[in-house]
């Protein structure tokens, strides 16, 4: 068997279309520190993304033990909107626990997050009582969000 060479997981990087809203979301809605704007373009980016004459501004959000890379290409121009549903291979989404699940909905609606269904709420097992929820917002982006019973009670 051979040894693991992975070290960390670095950051997540998810590409949205319009960067000031993805930043209102992560920053004023979920509280979370933002960078200033990276603009980045020329040879390397090419090289690293495969996009032959990609302009991107990018912004790194904190969160707890991870990061998140928000990345807004304004060049090239012929882009498309992912329209995979969380069945669909490939699609990815963020979970994120919180201490009032309730308040982070209210919060993300004004970013255009919106519940899938109502909160449901983990009958039985290691979670039971979690509640738990998928949003959906711009750009086809899904955030889970999972408020457990402690979580709840210490809040």
């Amino acid at each position: 068997m051979s040894a693991s060479h992975i070290v960390g997981v670095a950051h997540t990087g998810i590409t949205v279309s319009d960067l000031d809203r993805s930043i209102e979301f992560f920053h004023d809605f979920l509280g979370l520190p933002v960078t200033d704007k990276i603009h980045c373009t020329g040879d390397m980016f090419e090289k690293v993304t495969g996009v032959t004459g990609c302009v991107i501004d990018v912004v790194y959000v904190t969160l707890p033990n991870h990061t998140i890379e928000l990345l807004c290409y304004s060049n090239p121009e012929d882009k498309t909107s992912s329209n995979l549903r969380p069945c669909d291979n490939g699609h990815l989404h963020l979970s994120f626990n919180v201490d009032d699940i309730d308040a982070v909905i209210a919060a993300g609606r004004k970013s255009g997050f919106e519940p899938v269904n109502p909160v449901q709420t983990v009958p039985d097992g290691d979670m039971a009582g979690t509640r738990v929820i998928y949003t959906k917002g711009p750009d086809n982006l899904i955030i889970e969000l999972m408020e457990s019973p402690a979580a709840r009670a210490s809040a």
